[in-house]
């Protein structure tokens, strides 16, 4: 299903930069075991990972320039949902990154 605000992307004719390499996020478990919950896909083409990286920081946006406009108050749940939305957002940007370095 296409995402309302974007375009569906055009059809892969073969030439289209896809992610290279998986980068992993969220830490979960004993640390000395290096264990992550979540990783940006390879295979998935850039202009939707790119696409994706400006929705997760386009749901950041609202919260915060509330709490800014002294609209509401940003909460611990607000902070906790605002890093991990960012350590989603790092691990896709990075994953954009690494793929344009290959290029």
């Amino acid at each position: 299903m296409p995402i309302a605000s974007h375009p569906s992307p055009p059809a892969d004719d073969g030439r289209e930069l896809k992610i290279v390499k998986g980068h992993s996020f969220c830490p979960t478990g004993m640390a000395d075991k290096d264990l992550k919950l979540f990783t940006v896909t390879p295979g998935i083409p850039v202009a939707d990972a790119a696409r994706s990286l400006c929705e997760l920081l386009d749901a950041l946006d609202e919260p915060i320039y509330a709490t800014a406009m002294n609209e509401r108050e940003f909460t611990a749940r607000d902070a906790w949902l605002a890093k991990y939305t960012l350590d989603a957002a790092k691990a896709v940007a990075c994953a954009i990154a690494h793929s344009l370095e290959r290029q």
